[in-house]
């Protein structure tokens, strides 16, 4: 991580804070916040349902690229990557348009890191390093909060960056500490992860480094003001803090701390409980016709034959015809998303019908706790939308036991 084009923060004349709870904002300033509130909230529900429609053409491009013929595999390889990219992209707008629900998820730093430099860092004119020490471990959050996060310190960062000659880096690092009770005021004693963003950029003044941390304030002609009051309220709700030590004219470190996790995540599909009747058909259950139509083709590719139904009441018709003759099913692709009845409404129907059946749940959202929903609820597998043709290969294998 040694560079020698980025200076070390000097400790003479360093500056440092820690952020602190919101202070209660004065009348005319909650004023405006309501009117800003409000103004957002209605741009939300926009940008939720674009969101939606994006996801749905995603869906539709990663079908197609995966019906492909593998003429030119390293292209489609690329062209797979390149998608589920957009679909991380696209399930951040959704959450940021929308109030949190607080799902969490065990996730590694290493990853966001690399998202942060796909997305902010795209944007930089500075040099990005990434070092992530072996012993960080994981911690437990919504991976979309801590990418949010980390995104708004590296664009803060970018921002300070000094004009031509200066040579802009910005280096993300993460470790595992232990804190000793009172070493940092509001955290408890333990071991937590530390990721950091430093940059070499114009650094902070110590007159205004505890205000950073308040809603509304900056220094910039065109930002809101939000980006370190929300970054700080996130890290908070996970029981840690974020921090920063400055010097003007040298850079800014700005460090978050969060409580070190201690087990795994689970998987996304469970094995079948026995193997019955292998007819080599699947039962695919959206209301999108044109994504009935690319799964059907990824499932060819699968050597499936496979049938579409485009709500509940036609699903349990066509399931219905072909259990009634003994050639059920391999499986149903069952969207939770569906128009008129939900998706687990509509697996709880046939779950009475058939007990034994094997469904798999699509949506465009993934995270531990609906994972762990439609698992508990009867699912044996879950994909999120859209998906490669390897992902669903694989839970198709582990759900039905071949």
């Amino acid at each position: 991580m040694n560079d020698e084009n980025h200076q070390s923060l000097g400790e003479e004349n360093q500056v440092s804070s820690f952020g602190r709870s919101n202070p209660e904002l004065k009348s005319e300033e909650l004023y405006q916040a309501l009117l800003k509130a409000d103004k957002s909230h209605s741009i939300a529900h926009i940008a939720s349902g674009l969101a939606q429609e994006m996801n749905d053409l995603l869906t539709r491009i990663m079908g197609a690229v995966a019906s492909l013929p593998k003429t030119e595999t390293n292209h489609i390889a690329q062209a797979e990557e390149a998608l589920l990219e957009a679909r991380e992209v696209n399930r951040r707008l959704q959450h940021l348009t929308l109030a949190s629900d607080g799902l969490k998820k065990e996730v590694k730093l290493k990853p966001i890191f690399d998202q942060v430099v796909n997305t902010a860092g795209a944007a930089s004119v500075a040099k990005l390093e990434i070092a992530v020490q072996p012993n960080t471990g994981s911690v437990v959050c919504d991976p979309a909060e801590l990418l949010q996060v980390l995104s708004n310190l590296v664009r803060n960062a970018t921002e300070a960056m000094t004009p031509p000659p200066h040579n802009p880096t910005i280096q993300l690092t993460s470790e595992l500490v232990h804190l000793s009770a009172g070493e940092i005021p509001s955290l408890a004693e333990g071991n937590y992860v530390k990721a950091e963003v430093r940059d070499n950029g114009c650094g902070i003044s110590g007159d205004i480094i505890d205000k950073i941390w308040e809603p509304f304030f900056t220094t910039k002609k065109h930002a809101s003001g939000l980006g370190l009051s929300s970054s700080l309220e996130i890290i908070q709700k996970l029981g840690g803090t974020v921090g920063v030590t400055s010097e003007v004219g040298v850079g800014s470190a700005f460090s978050v701390f969060i409580p070190c996790a201690n087990k795994e995540v689970t998987t996304q599909a469970n094995a079948a409980p026995s193997v019955r009747f292998k007819t080599g058909r699947i039962l695919v259950v959206d209301t999108d016709s044109q994504i009935r139509q690319v799964l059907s083709s990824m499932l060819e590719k699968l050597d499936y034959r496979s049938d579409g139904a485009r709500d509940s009441e036609e699903a349990l018709q066509q399931y219905k015809r072909y259990f009634e003759i003994s050639r059920p099913y391999d499986a149903v692709l069952i969207d939770l998303n569906l128009e008129g009845v939900l998706g687990e409404t509509l697996f709880k129907e046939l779950s009475q019908y058939d007990p034994e059946i094997r469904a798999i749940a699509m949506s465009p959202k993934q995270d531990a706790q609906i994972m762990k929903n439609t698992i508990d609820l009867g699912f044996c597998g879950f994909l999120q939308k859209p998906f490669k043709l390897s992902e669903l290969g694989g839970v198709l294998k582990t759900v039905l036991g071949s």
